[in-house]
């Protein structure tokens, strides 16, 4: 009886472990593979970042010598990383987006936080570097911290 019983809790045992390995490995192999990416887009550009950072389902990474900025989606979908030289950048704002919530008038939802880059050249569209939506991010109290941290490294590097 004894034996079984041991058996029964390695069983539940692994049943339990296996898969939160299994996920934990997964997410880090997409990491790698997405910093290998943009590594190699980085060194295409002459830019060696930095500082980096993977937030959630966004890498970002700057090159302060350079005055460069990176960003990607974890995994890199279809090779897709995007540059932006700082020298170009005008300014760097947070863009936050609250609802109210409902029977609550005084609570707000967080719809969505993203980093909006504006140019110097007013014919370039700004652009948003979406930190959570409905489609990435998990915490969206977190991902406006992020942002607010990035939005400072950014702004400190801009010409």
């Amino acid at each position: 009886m004894d034996i079984v019983s041991i058996e029964l809790g390695i069983g539940m045992l692994l049943l339990f472990v296996v898969p939160v390995v299994y996920a934990v490995t997964a997410q880090s192999q997409k990491e790698k593979k997405t910093i290998k990416k943009v590594e190699a887009f980085c060194g295409k550009n002459n830019v060696k970042l930095t500082t980096s950072d993977i937030f959630q389902t966004l890498f970002i990474g700057i090159d302060e010598n350079a005055k460069y900025l990176a960003t990607s989606t974890v995994p890199v979908k279809e090779e897709h990383v995007d540059g932006f030289n700082l020298k170009e950048v005008k300014s760097c704002n947070v863009s936050k987006v609250e609802t109210p919530k409902v029977g609550q008038p005084k609570a707000k939802t967080i719809e969505s936080v993203a980093l909006e880059l504006l140019f110097h050249d007013k014919n370039k569209p700004s652009h948003k570097i979406v930190f959570f939506d409905d489609e990435m991010g998990i915490d969206p109290h977190l991902s406006v911290k992020e942002a607010t941290d990035w939005c400072a490294k950014i702004n400190k590097n801009l010409v």
